[in-house]
């Protein structure tokens, strides 16, 4: 890999192997007219992947560990790379041609945005709603599990999940999904990367959340499109993926919101662990033995 390049991209994988060929391949046509550099933090152990990373001359691979998380992994891959855009990219995702340069030149041109991301489209040709969000927040967290209609929620609380402003116009928005999370290196490493304590689930909104209380934008760029193969690793361990998300989902609120009175927060940690109860004990009834169990 040669120094002087434009854009680093990290993609964190756990066990799918073909899906990360895939978006291996797909990487030089949405690079455009740029230069990248490509690390692949391999947090699984459940197949081939590290063979066939090693067998590439266009990665550079580094054994990772079921237990290092999302976050951490991340961290890891950023460390070795060098150059001033950051893309973290799941390995269940295709960027289609000249996506990359194109997010990085809206970022160039936006000097105080720090992050951005794309439409990312789901297999059926829907919008994945986590592309596209508010920063939660207790009275939009309860509009949505109580399933409020959007019209009573947008004049109560931001939405979580905003409707799309304009199919082709660049907006600023709180955050993207961290599935295709483009950011610039001075400010990741301003705000200290991504938070090890989220194993998975809420470690990009929190890295944005950081991001925009020191003074940066995140953008929301719709006429960029990259496809999400979602939930392909999740659901290789459901059990640990619903814990850690009900767990990530308390660790945000308490880092962002640990000032609000302790009623509320006595009424947002117990509907969590309602909801966190229900959820894993949904995905445990749902198991069958001799089935992996675990996340992201």
């Amino acid at each position: 890999m040669t120094d002087a390049v434009d854009v680093a991209v990290v993609i964190t994988t756990f066990n799918v192997r073909d899906l990360l060929a895939r978006c291996l391949d797909r990487l030089a046509a949405a690079a455009g007219w740029l230069t990248l550099e490509v690390v692949v933090v391999d947090n699984g152990f459940g197949d081939d992947t590290w063979t066939m990373l090693q067998a590439r001359d266009d990665v550079r691979a580094i054994r990772g560990s079921p237990d290092l998380g999302f976050g951490g992994a991340n961290n890891t891959g950023a460390a070795v790379t060098t150059a001033p855009l950051i893309l973290f990219l799941n390995p269940d995702t295709e960027p289609e041609p000249e996506s990359i340069a194109l997010m990085a030149k809206e970022l160039d041109h936006r000097p105080k945005a720090a992050a951005a991301g794309p439409r990312l489209t789901l297999s059926d040709g829907s919008l994945d709603p986590a592309g596209h969000r508010s920063f939660p927040r207790p009275a939009n967290a309860l509009h949505r599990f109580l399933g409020s209609p959007r019209a009573l929620r947008r004049r109560v609380a931001k939405p979580y999940n905003p409707e799309e402003s304009s199919p082709t116009a660049v907006t600023e928005i709180d955050a993207v999904s961290g599935a295709c999370l483009m950011v610039r290196r001075e400010a990741f490493a301003a705000v200290g990367g991504f938070d090890p304590r989220f194993f998975m689930y809420g470690d990009d909104l929190d890295l944005q959340r950081r991001l925009a209380d020191a003074g940066w934008h995140t953008l929301y760029i719709p006429t960029v499109r990259v496809w999400h193969r979602k939930r392909q690793s999740s659901r290789q361990r459901p059990i640990r993926t619903r814990f850690e998300f009900y767990r990530s989902m308390w660790r945000y609120y308490s880092k962002h919101h640990g000032h609000d009175p302790w009623p509320l927060r006595a009424v947002v940690l117990g509907g969590i662990l309602i909801l966190g109860c229900g959820g894993v004990s949904r995905s445990l009834a749902a198991w069958r033995p001799g089935e992996a169990d675990g996340a992201k």
